[in-house]
């Protein structure tokens, strides 16, 4: 089952809550509510990303798992990338926050142009966020994961740091709820899929 696919940006958000709520309609009281969550979770990452991004946004649900999409393409949001850069007075991009923050960082790495997504890999692979491993050959496919990142923080020795990674994680959302978050760059397009376990 999916559902129609909608081109959102930050100035239609609600349409894209409404059809998740359409969507869920025959789900359980408690999965319905909790993937209204994921979804305004997911469009407080479109608002934070960037005012002018377009992105397609569905839901489709595949045996027990409910899957919501976010679409976009990496050459549309360049140039806007760079508009809004201009405009900051640090000429960069606010550091990533809690778990929501991470995944958005993730997701605008991923729309930077191949050259400098690279050149910032490094810097954001510290926190986790990109696992070098990743680019497979075959399909030249890079995928980021969040039950990866999660694992990560897991795996890390107890220090400030890591206290904070694991905090961030029990109060997040998507960390609670998401079965997982994949970011893929396939291409010129970027794609994030939100998988929820139906009750």
């Amino acid at each position: 089952m999916k559902s129609e696919v909608i081109v959102i940006n930050d100035g239609n958000t609600e349409e894209a809550l409404e059809l998740t709520e359409r969507f869920t309609n025959e789900f359980s009281p408690k999965s319905a509510l909790r993937i209204r969550l994921i979804a305004e979770e997911t469009m407080n990452l479109v608002r934070a990303i960037a005012g002018d991004m377009d992105a397609q946004y569905w839901l489709e649900k595949e045996d027990d798992i409910c899957k919501i999409h976010l679409n976009t393409n990496t050459v549309m949001f360049a140039q806007k990338r760079k508009e809004l850069l201009e405009v900051s007075t640090k000429k960069e991009n606010a550091a990533a926050r809690g778990v929501l923050g991470k995944v958005r960082e993730v997701f605008e790495l991923a729309l930077l142009p191949k050259d400098e997504r690279t050149a910032r890999e490094s810097k954001v692979g510290m926190m986790g966020l990109v696992d070098p491993t990743s680019l497979s050959a075959t399909t030249n496919t890079e995928t980021w994961k969040m039950s990866s990142y999660v694992n990560a923080v897991n795996d890390m020795e107890p220090n400030e740091f890591a206290q904070e990674a694991r905090n961030e994680l029990e109060r997040s959302i998507l960390g609670n709820l998401a079965k997982d978050v994949t970011i893929a760059i396939v291409g010129d397009d970027v794609k994030m899929t939100i998988e929820y376990v139906l009750d």
